[in-house]
């Protein structure tokens, strides 16, 4: 999983939530540096998800580019923003505490039921 990068709101300190805010410059650039790090370990993918939001397609296209999976299919859904919570069983309070890093991938191992059976790992150099 790859979170998008920042948008303007992120400096004047605003949550975006569903708003549609596009990824500001460095947004951009916390995308470059994932899909770096993505062709670097050497990954490649079977299917591409992504929320429905311009900052979240943007981002997954950039890497897949980078990755040359550029024709890969990619299925887009609203139900994708709770991933974690729902992964990691987390309460609406616990979910609040958590602050997923832009531009630095991480992965979750699972089992044949697709429960997760690692926590969360970063894959950043």
């Amino acid at each position: 999983m790859v979170r998008h990068g920042k948008t303007a709101w992120n400096k004047e300190n605003k949550l975006c939530g569903w708003f549609d805010a596009p990824s500001s410059k460095k947004g951009i650039q916390e995308v470059h540096n994932a899909d770096q790090t993505l062709k670097r370990k050497g990954y490649q993918f079977d299917t591409g998800h992504t929320s429905v939001l311009t900052r979240a397609q943007h981002t997954l296209k950039v890497i897949l580019e980078q990755i040359e999976q550029s024709s890969l299919p990619v299925k887009k859904s609203w139900r994708l923003r709770g991933i974690v919570k729902h992964l990691d069983k987390l309460s609406d309070e616990a979910t609040m505490g958590i602050n997923l890093p832009n531009r630095i991938p991480f992965a979750y191992e699972h089992d044949d039921n697709l429960k997760p059976i690692k926590c969360m790992q970063f894959l950043g150099d």
